[in-house]
């Protein structure tokens, strides 16, 4: 989160900030925040001359040989009624100046683009097997490649437009929609023999990538308490998309959230610490399935998989030192390693580079998105993200490490979906042949021992 002294000192550009991203300037209110920071310091201070004229009137007691008069004792009791009326009033103070200060979002980098919408996203590249890397005069804002890509299925056996996938996993029995809505409700489903084959294998072939990059893997908590979720920043903005465990089911009677994605997880395994510099950066991931209520989307994307309540995802998360041209270089390090799994899948996508008001999640200061372009809607789905979150989530966790000079600074920290189950739509809809089979990715063909699905 952002410091108090950085708002004090920046007033006009933080309140531009939530304005181009799109925050609610009425629970983001600067003004009031700042009276509420005066008037807690006003009443910290009164507490805090009243606690030491608690003291002085104790030791007067302690250090008189004679038993302590009426008039010492009065003074003592009220000084102890005096002191619990202003800490009530004290930690209703902080009360409002915490709701504020958690609805207030990262700073956007001066690298995101200034837009309201996806049409002020801009694109920095595109790629197909069959054009290669666009050169900067096929890219624009948004979709301004989805033109210059290759319009049909990247590996098909000639050009056609391909079902869906949800059409072609219903007619291969390897995607049940009705049978998840039968047992589950809506936007939920079965994934079954070749469709989990070729999941898991996706998985499998980043998880090898990522152990070589010496990245830690790691087997997380699906079930959170609420600082995690307040940590990572999906709390308070994003709470409407996260579902409650019901207290009286849980041990403890503590509140306990489904996870949306393992980095809230992932970071606060490390909350509460100070790091090493030279054990810095960090570099974990994790596979897992992942939950959210998608309020707000209902009537969106109602067909296929690409908008689930459940979700399996393999996150890829990065705490690194407070240094910007380093980390930097680490954002570019992970959108590298989600090119090289496009590529390797042979898929065509875009990344672009998100604008101030699509940011998303308030930690976040600099995104991108990777998208792979569908050849049965001629339109871009979105498969991966790449945040760069500053020291805001850090603050939050108050994970520190300790310089060479022996000094303590928050670390800085960045996450990134490095596989969901998105890639398997991609999959179907551009290995899909004309005779209504899918050919079997290459590098897939090991998890799967054949090489078309649907073929006798």
């Amino acid at each position: 989160m952002l410091t108090i002294e950085y708002i004090k000192n920046h007033q006009e550009e933080v309140k531009k900030n939530i304005i181009q991203r799109g925050f609610d300037s009425k629970k983001c209110d600067i003004e009031k925040l700042l009276s509420l920071e005066t008037e807690k310091n006003r009443v910290q201070t009164e507490v805090d001359n009243l606690r030491q004229k608690r003291n002085e009137n104790s030791d007067s007691i302690k250090n008189s040989n004679a038993k302590p008069t009426p008039e010492l004792i009065a003074v003592g009791k009220g000084l102890k009624e005096s002191i619990a009326r202003q800490e009530v009033e004290l930690e209703g103070i902080k009360k409002n100046w915490r709701e504020i200060m958690g609805w207030i979002p990262n700073m956007a980098s001066v690298d995101s683009p200034i837009g309201s919408g996806p049409e002020d996203n801009i694109e920095i590249k595109a790629w197909s097997k069959q054009t290669g890397m666009l050169v900067s005069g096929q890219l624009s804002k948004a979709n301004g490649s989805a033109q210059n890509i290759y319009q049909f299925g990247s590996n098909a056996d000639k050009e056609f437009v391909p079902l869906s996938h949800w059409e072609i996993g219903k007619n291969l029995d390897i995607i049940d929609l009705e049978a998840g809505a039968k047992v589950s409700g809506s936007r939920f489903y079965y994934l079954k023999k070749e469709g989990y084959l070729m999941m898991y294998g996706i998985f499998d072939l980043l998880m090898k990538k990522l152990l070589a990059d010496n990245f830690i893997p790691m087997y997380v908590p699906l079930l959170v308490k609420t600082r995690a979720l307040f940590g990572s920043s999906q709390f308070p903005a994003d709470q409407d998309q996260i579902y409650k465990i019901a207290k009286e089911n849980v041990e403890d009677n503590n509140s306990l959230y489904l996870v949306g994605s393992s980095e809230p997880s992932l970071f606060s395994y490390y909350q509460d610490t100070l790091q090493k510099e030279n054990d810095l950066p960090i570099k974990m991931f994790a596979t897992t399935p992942c939950f959210r209520s998608e309020a707000g989307s209902w009537g969106k994307d109602v067909r296929g998989i690409k908008r689930m309540h459940q979700f399996e995802k393999m996150e890829m998360d990065i705490i690194t030192k407070n240094n910007m041209e380093e980390t930097i270089k680490i954002h570019e390090y992970l959108l590298s390693i989600n090119e090289w799994l496009l590529q390797t899948l042979e898929l065509p996508y875009h990344v672009i580079n998100i604008c101030t008001g699509e940011l998303g999640y308030a930690a976040a200061s600099k995104k991108y998105d990777v998208e792979v372009f569908l050849p049965n809607s001629k339109s871009y789905i979105e498969i991966m993200s790449n945040s760069l979150t500053t020291d805001f989530q850090s603050r939050r966790l108050n994970i520190k490490y300790l310089n060479q000079n022996n000094e303590k600074n928050f670390v800085y920290t960045l996450n990134n979906t490095g596989a969901t189950h998105r890639l398997l739509i991609a999959i179907l809809e551009h290995y899909q042949q004309s005779d209504s089979t899918i050919m079997v990715p290459a590098v897939l063909k090991p998890y799967i021992n054949k090489e078309y699905i649907g073929k006798i």
